[in-house]
């Protein structure tokens, strides 16, 4: 068993609405690598960040948090949600030291991707 070190305040679970959480997890892992349960509509992320992908609640398509997920290359993000099957709607755009991008997962939910400035 790992011990995993939590600060106060990170985000470590999360549930994603989905019309199809298969189709949702296949997105998800293609995009971002996100580790999937053989089976099950949850997943595994980077920084100790766990969830599932759930029906029973509707997809925040106009108001509520934006998520905001890193990639190394935010031109790269944008064509691999794309080509996911995923709706690019925004970006890129600089946000301070960083570039922004947002899009449409395929249940309709609007996410952000961010990419950091690099190191000089």
């Amino acid at each position: 068993m790992t011990t995993r070190s939590v600060e106060h305040g990170q985000l470590t679970y999360l549930q994603i609405p989905a019309v199809d959480p298969q189709a949702s997890a296949r997105f998800y892992a293609r995009v971002f690598g996100w580790k999937l349960e053989p089976g099950h509509a949850s997943f595994e992320a980077p920084g100790f960040l766990f969830g599932q992908w759930v029906t029973d609640r509707p997809a925040a398509r106009e108001g509520g948090p934006l998520l905001w997920i890193a990639v190394r290359d935010i031109e790269t993000g944008l064509g691999q949600i794309g080509a996911a099957g995923g709706t690019v709607l925004e970006g890129p755009a600089p946000d301070g030291p960083r570039l922004i991008a947002s899009f449409r997962d395929p249940a309709g939910n609007v996410v952000g991707i961010v990419q950091e400035a690099a190191p000089a």
